[in-house]
């Protein structure tokens, strides 16, 4: 007697439930029915319809990095995958796995022009690998074998390309086992001269990536780090968070609008330990970024080392790993006071801010005195997820982060039209948890649809847009006068309150911090989804000019 069997589409979803997946992100095709059915079926995986395909990555993206495990998508062949594809490379960069199921055309109509058709080699460059099924019997071990390959460091999404006849077909297909692969090196001649250059530091700088965010124990691990030798720390787009930035040896996150004394930090540091770290161009500033006379360079990828920066210690090993490491190979403290450094540097920002006016509680709204109502409303263990835009750039000074799966944000992709759909994934990974959504008004105009999703979804979602009728990285950019100055790139907004009411949402215009605060702790309280919406003063200063300043704290 042969096997039992039954269809393609079953096969996909028994592998995805054994792989400990729970949530499937799709938008239901001719060409992904037999999966879709079989997912809201069975009933034990989540099945979440966004109204766009940028937005279903993003969904599954926020879902797993507030913390929900690796979730999956699927899509429809040609448009599903190219409207995808924002999504998945955001999730490569930031190595988030992800399980990307595209239908595809039957392989006997290919080079026919059937509808959707596209080339399979398409998305190659948004994944971290690109399967395909072309035979029943291959199916459930291709999508076992891709599971592996999504959790093997450095992470990323996986697209497993099936077509409709193979996943609709009965078909007889045996599971695989295969463990995501890991990677030891000989480290121990490293790990000595990392661990005396550290010893011998009279200035040592930590500096986190995302590797530690990524590292299962990396936040413990860095904070073991920190208080072993007593540095200052600043962190990545995407380290962001791990360390807790209540704690005073925090100095800032790195890019361009890092403040002058954290620049001063990072140029006065004998030694700097990066851990985790790719050094992408937009936290470095574009490689322009200081990073110490002596580097040690953490990273699970070998491909990062001298890629950016040139390491003078490069150790190739898990984040957490590396830190608890070096302090078991540590002997006492360092002389540099990091926690003094660290609480002089912010409070000599913030001093900053106050004199340029930009911690004022009037109207129209400074996007630093609205993102500190919003911290005061939200509690610790609230989850922030940020679109991209000139209110995040604010964000990453001046918005304190708690852990790391409490502030989600896009890495070196900073694609705009992320934060909505990111944070109904992170919603319904923490459902018992206060989620706020950082947004700008182009941001959202990019993904505004998924408010509808939201709604129907029955998530609690607090949406606060930062409106300044402007893509205002752009206008005020220095590139810009060289095309006239001004705010050429401007508009009028939309009833943006109104709209989130059309969508079953309800939609408040909110015009001081006070309000904000007010009007944020309200909706925590409340179920449903709120979007409040915040006029932002037109002619408030970029991150990166009001961080321009003479710093003369004492290093």
């Amino acid at each position: 007697m042969g096997m039992p069997t039954k269809r393609g589409g079953e096969h996909v979803h028994d592998a995805l439930v054994e792989a400990g997946v729970d949530l499937l992100v799709g938008l239901p095709g001719t060409q992904t029915l037999p999966l879709d059915r079989t997912v809201v079926e069975r009933g034990t995986l989540r099945y979440v319809m966004a109204r766009q395909e940028t937005a279903i990555p993003h969904i599954a993206w926020g879902y797993t990095e507030a913390g929900g495990g690796m979730a999956a998508t699927a899509v429809v062949p040609g448009p599903g995958d190219t409207n995808a594809m924002h999504g998945l490379k955001n999730a490569l960069d930031d190595s988030v796995p992800m399980i990307h199921v595209a239908a595809e055309v039957n392989p006997a109509d290919r080079g026919k022009r059937p509808i959707h058709e596209i080339e399979r080699d398409t998305v190659d460059t948004a994944v971290k690998d690109n399967v395909f099924v072309d035979r029943g019997r291959a199916v459930r071990s291709t999508v076992d074998r891709a599971v592996a390959t999504a959790q093997t460091p450095p992470k990323g999404p996986v697209r497993v390309g099936v077509p409709k006849n193979v996943l609709a077909a009965e078909v007889e297909a045996v599971a695989a086992s295969v463990e995501p692969q890991r990677v030891r090196h000989d480290t121990d001649d490293a790990y000595d001269r990392a661990a005396a250059a550290v010893a011998t530091a009279e200035r040592p700088v930590v500096y986190v990536g995302g590797g530690a965010r990524r590292a299962a124990d990396g936040r413990a691990a860095v904070q073991a780090l920190v208080d072993a030798i007593e540095a200052p720390v600043l962190t990545s787009y995407k380290g962001k968070g791990v360390f807790p930035e209540d704690r005073p040896e925090w100095v800032g996150t790195t890019g361009g609008h890092l403040p002058t004394g954290g620049r001063r930090v990072l140029a006065a540091a004998d030694v700097v330990i990066a851990v985790g770290t790719a050094f992408d161009g937009v936290s470095t500033d574009h490689w322009a970024l200081p990073m110490g006379e002596t580097m040690i360079h953490v990273d699970v990828d070998e491909r990062s080392f001298d890629a950016a920066y040139e390491a003078d210690i490069a150790i190739p090993d898990d984040a957490a790993h590396a830190a608890y490491e070096l302090v078991a190979r540590l002997e006492g403290a360092s002389g540099w006071d990091g926690a003094r450094i660290g609480e002089a540097v912010r409070a000599e920002y913030r001093d900053a801010l106050a004199t340029a006016g930009l911690l004022e509680a009037g109207a129209p709204a400074t996007t630093p005195a609205v993102l500190d109502a919003v911290r005061d409303a939200v509690p610790p263990e609230g989850v922030v997820v940020t679109d991209v835009g000139g209110f995040r750039l604010w964000a990453f000074q001046t918005f304190p982060a708690f852990g790391p799966e409490r502030y989600v944000t896009a890495g070196s992709w900073a694609g705009m039209g992320v934060g909505l759909p990111a944070a109904i994934g992170a919603s319904i990974a923490n459902p018992e948890t206060p989620v706020v959504c950082l947004t700008g008004d182009g941001g959202l105009l990019m993904c505004i649809e998924e408010l509808h999703t939201a709604a129907e979804e029955g998530v609690d979602l607090t949406v606060v847009v930062f409106d300044n009728a402007d893509y205002g990285t752009i206008s005020k950019s220095p590139e810009i006068e060289d095309y006239g100055g001004g705010r050429q790139f401007a508009w009028a907004s939309p009833d943006f309150p109104a709209i989130a009411d059309g969508f079953g949402c309800r939609g408040e215009l909110v015009e001081t911090p006070d309000a904000v605060e007010a009007a944020v702790a309200a909706s925590i309280d409340r179920a449903g989804v709120d979007l409040l919406d915040v006029p932002i003063d037109r002619t408030e200063p970029s991150v990166a000019d009001a961080g321009s300043y003479e710093s003369t704290v004492d290093l």
